[in-house]
């Protein structure tokens, strides 16, 4: 038996959907702590101690360090497969997929299904995070709670970002960094009256997250102290490499994935290839095993030598790109925070010898770098910089950390443009317009939704005249035409309002063609919505003339009319798919 709810935006509904905010913050944290735990019990598994992969050599030989990852992908690699596609790789972007394309819909079975299946990732030694599946896992959650109550599209997108708010929330102890996260990478198209649903989920699996696991720290956050604003162009520097180091990491893993596609090397025994290199690479560097929390804190506590972090930084991007773009299941989240910290630490240390004394300790670099990358990375600057505050709440991180963090993104827009969940979506054919899918857009001509039935006006009219017609008609533009009735120009009631203190004189005067505006953008009928969309927000206007080859003015087409029918489109897929 269903659960229906008759929504109606009535105050006693909007108090019983902040009750389902709390609930969906109860039920995330919960999962994410119970993930917390699988992970342990899986790393147990394969490893002999979960909380020490740097000692595995001490433990286990070369052969058997080699051959764990290469079994772990053995076992992942058919299960996702044959069972649940959707929880190949990093998760974010499968969420991000759902809010623009299915109106927030994700399979019940996902939440399950991921946790699983990145629990033998992360055990068996990939180098994949967890923040990113418990994403996808709290997003499951919101999504299928806004199903059974049989919501609107509206509210399903609204609680699948609670459930994501809530994942990075319980992960990091970090309610403002959590819901930042789904404001800015979940939901492209944000509204400030969501605000309030998103916070108190993350609050919520905050509190839950810190009754099971204590309120302390991921990480051991060392005191940060800004020594001199003469430090500020370093952090820029900083944040400069760290863009680079995001731009070569998601480069990486799109020319995994070519590889695969190239060698025709089938998705069931990707992971399994990927294993055999991360296992090659442990043997003498375990850093690079699983999510690589134990290399931050050695880098934050100034414990790990300069050489040892350059080559660390290397091969963890080598070790992540693989993992990922071979399939395994697992986010990029956590990598993306190791780069930045063993980035931030090298640098650091650098600085350090080259002038003593007078900068920040590596530690204080490496803190930044991690904020940098993420940054980078993710193209979010605000969610990174709130994940790094909320780790030490110190104000005097602010100023580096913001210098840091923008300095990276503006790097990243520059030389690649799309961050690392943007182009998992692109590679799958999906290219995001502020919310709206491309290729539904791509789907629809202008021809077959422009107006014919318009008022237009000829190039020689007098303005007296013109006058007359804009009083009596309702259309606040109008196409001004030649003998041939070919577009001109366009005329709006705004080129008429400088004349209307003079029309007694002018009215005889003046011609329609001296007022109007003759540089005009327009579409053809073949064109489709993307190129109507894009001109209607580049140009902020609300009319376009339909033109036809040879100049004749073919009808109009209305920025509403297009966002309508958008809108109807989508709403007739989710229709279709229900069925």
């Amino acid at each position: 038996m269903k659960l229906t709810w008759n929504f109606s935006p009535k105050r006693e509904n909007l108090i019983a959907l902040l009750l389902v905010a709390i609930l969906i913050g109860m039920l995330t944290g919960t999962l994410a702590v119970a993930f917390r735990y699988l992970l342990l019990l899986t790393t147990d598994l394969f490893w002999p101690d979960p909380l020490a992969l740097l000692e595995v050599k001490n433990s286990y030989p070369w052969y058997l360090i080699m051959a764990i990852p290469v079994c772990g992908g053995l076992l992942v690699g058919p299960l996702i497969h044959r069972l649940s596609p959707e929880t190949r790789g990093a998760g974010v972007p499968e969420v991000i997929e759902a809010v623009v394309t299915r109106e927030g819909t994700i399979h019940h079975r996902t939440a399950f299904f991921k946790s699983l299946f990145t629990a033998i990732s992360i055990g068996s030694g990939a180098s994949v995070g967890r923040e990113g599946p418990v994403v996808h896992i709290g997003a499951s959650v919101g999504s299928s709670i806004a199903q059974l109550i049989k919501l609107p599209a509206e509210w399903k997108r609204v609680f699948l970002a609670c459930g994501a708010a809530s994942g990075i929330a319980a992960t990091f102890n970090a309610p403002m960094a959590g819901m930042l996260f789904a404001a800015e990478i979940i939901l492209v198209d944000f509204q400030v009256s969501y605000l309030s649903h998103i916070s108190i989920s993350a609050v919520t699996a905050t509190v839950v997250s810190h009754h099971f696991l204590g309120s302390l720290p991921t990480f051991q956050v060392p005191a940060f102290k800004l020594v001199s604003y003469a430090e500020l162009p370093l952090y820029a520097l900083l944040g400069l490499l760290a863009g680079l180091v995001s731009v070569l990491f998601i480069r990486s893993v799109s020319l995994v994935e070519d590889v695969f596609n190239r060698a025709g090397i089938d998705y069931v025994y990707r992971p399994a290839i990927a294993g055999l290199l991360i296992g090659a690479i442990a043997i003498n560097w375990p850093h690079i095993l699983g999510v690589g929390y134990e290399s931050i804190n050695l880098t934050l506590t100034a414990n790990m030598a300069l050489g040892l972090m350059a080559v660390v930084l290397l091969l963890k991007l080598v070790a992540t790109a693989s993992s990922v773009g071979a399939g395994f299941s697992g986010g990029v989240f956590a990598p993306s925070l190791v780069l930045g910290s063993l980035l931030g630490g090298l640098f650091g240390g650098v600085v350090q010898v080259l002038f003593p004394g007078s900068v920040a300790s590596s530690a204080a670099y490496s803190l930044i770098g991690m904020g940098a990358v993420v940054a980078g990375t993710t193209l979010a600057p605000i969610t990174a910089i709130f994940t790094i505050f909320e780790l030490t709440y110190n104000f005097d991180i602010i100023l580096p950390l913001m210098t840091c963090c923008i300095t990276s993104l503006v790097t990243v827009q520059k030389l690649y443009g799309f961050s690392i969940y943007e182009t998992k979506l692109l590679r799958k054919g999906i290219r995001m317009v502020r919310g709206h899918d491309v290729n539904l857009l791509r789907s629809m001509q202008v021809g077959n939704f422009m107006v014919t039935d318009f008022q237009s006006l000829q190039q020689d009219m007098l303005l007296g005249d013109v006058l007359e017609i804009a009083e009596q008609s309702h259309y606040p533009h109008f196409p001004v035409l030649d003998q041939q009735k070919k577009l001109v120009g366009m005329l709006s009631m705004s080129d008429l309002k400088s004349f209307l203190g003079d029309v007694g004189e002018l009215c005889q005067l003046v011609i329609a063609s001296e007022i109007m505006t003759s540089r005009v953008s327009i579409v053809r009928p073949e064109d489709n919505f993307e190129t109507a969309f894009e001109i209607f927000e580049g140009k902020q206007i609300s009319t376009l003339p339909v033109v036809a080859d040879d100049g004749a003015l073919l009808g109009i087409l209305k920025k509403n009319d297009l966002l309508l029918a958008y809108n109807q489109k989508v709403l007739k897929l989710n229709v279709v798919q229900r069925r």
